[in-house]
């Protein structure tokens, strides 16, 4: 069954364009018309779900909008200028359901449009609207110099298929975004030295309505992963916004099965609305009590002040040969089992970043490849059955008061 059908009856080119990509991005079926007759008219030939609307003369249009079709009344969203509270009031009293503003940004007018199809009852099940945009994996960790970007760049390669307990998926189509802005090394990870980055591409508005002009940003790996790299210039962090980054991801994602996301160890704005449309988190973690209370506050920040929807899977990186607190304290620490334990292997994790050769692929029988594989299975919802060796979580609450 197709996505959602949307009409779109925007008369402004470039604003036509922005929503088209957004929304086409995010799975739905999109029709486009110049004029509110010329809306009325396409609505009476097929079903349509939701009409997004710019331009429209207060009277009368939106209650035409809203009838033309046979079956009940068409939802209609309305995009208004900004700051102009009166119009939106007006649009509001004239019949439309909801009313957003023209700089809206795509998460934004992903959520309103899809609440309005909830409201009317016309949101089609996830298996039904397919697959239209890669999965999201944030890989996230709020103590830095615990392994993250290493996490990260060997995950992007094993979802290509470039791995043996993965090799089911070659052919998969990877992105990996370096967004640590300021000091981002997915590239030195990967021994690569990329023309163009995010900075880059975040100056050029053609390329984020573009999807193949979006592309030539992207530096290819031999594995077949795409990176979409971190800015050579630290001070280039400060321009990339929000909003740029939601066009990114809005205009990349069509063309990936999987979108891995290094985030650094930074909770600002822009990783809070990657971590918001995600399917997947993987919080990386280092067995000390400073490290285990910084996951904890962070997690609480989150569940306060952000809508996820994510799977949620925390990784044991053993970064040091002797640790204080053993993976048994961090599952009664955090209430949680670790998707994965991260053995120490400082001689082949050294090497790997030193030569930029991943480990699942320089030393793909070594521990902590094995145990970086069954990372990558989990994220992909293989069953990689119970360890030998796993207990029965504590039933107590944890010291950070976390059940």
């Amino acid at each position: 069954m197709p996505a959602n059908p949307i009409l779109l009856c925007l008369p402004t080119d470039a604003l036509r364009e922005r929503v088209q990509h957004a929304l086409s991005g995010a799975g739905y079926q999109i029709t486009t018309v110049a004029t509110a007759p010329a809306a009325v008219a396409t609505l009476g030939d097929g079903p349509i779900d939701l009409v997004v609307a710019e331009g429209l003369p207060i009277l009368g249009a939106i209650g035409a909008l809203r009838t033309a079709a046979d079956t009940s009344p068409t939802p209609v969203l309305v995009l208004a200028p900004p700051g102009d509270v009166e119009s939106r009031i007006a649009f509001l009293e004239a019949g439309a359901d909801d009313v957003i503003s023209t700089t809206f940004a795509p998460r934004e007018l992903e959520g309103r449009v899809e609440a309005l199809l909830i409201r009317y009852g016309r949101l089609r099940p996830i298996a039904e609207r397919g697959a239209a945009a890669g999965d999201i994996v944030a890989f996230f960790s709020p103590k830095g110099g615990v392994g993250t970007t290493t996490l990260a760049v060997n995950t992007a390669v094993l979802l290509a298929g470039g791995g043996a307990a993965t090799a089911q998926h070659a052919g998969a189509r990877v992105l990996l975004i370096d967004l640590d802005l300021q000091f981002g090394q997915v590239a030195t990870h990967l021994n690569l030295s990329p023309r163009y980055d995010i900075g880059v591409l975040a100056n050029d508005e053609q390329a984020l309505a573009d999807p193949e002009q979006a592309r030539t940003y992207l530096t290819a790996h031999s594995s077949g992963v795409q990176i979409l790299a971190a800015p050579a210039n630290p001070d280039v962090d400060a321009r990339i916004t929000v909003d740029h980054l939601d066009r990114a991801l809005s205009v990349l994602r069509p063309s990936f099965d999987h979108v891995v996301v290094d985030l650094g160890s930074r909770l600002d704005p822009r990783a809070l609305a990657v971590l918001e449309q995600a399917e997947t988190h993987v919080f990386v973690i280092f067995p000390e009590i400073a490290a285990l209370r910084a996951t904890s506050l962070a997690l609480g920040f989150l569940a306060e002040t952000a809508m996820l929807r994510a799977k949620t899977h925390f990784v044991v990186n053993h970064i040091f040969p002797k640790e204080l607190l053993k993976t048994r304290d961090v599952e009664n620490l955090l209430r949680a089992r670790p998707a994965a334990e991260i053995p120490y292997t400082e001689v082949d994790m050294i090497r790997a970043a030193n030569e930029g050769v991943p480990v699942v692929l320089s030393r793909p029988t070594s521990p902590a490849a094995q145990s970086l594989q069954r990372l990558a299975q989990t994220i992909l919802g293989i069953d990689t059955g119970t360890p030998a060796d796993a207990r029965r979580q504590d039933t107590r609450r944890g010291i950070f008061g976390r059940r």
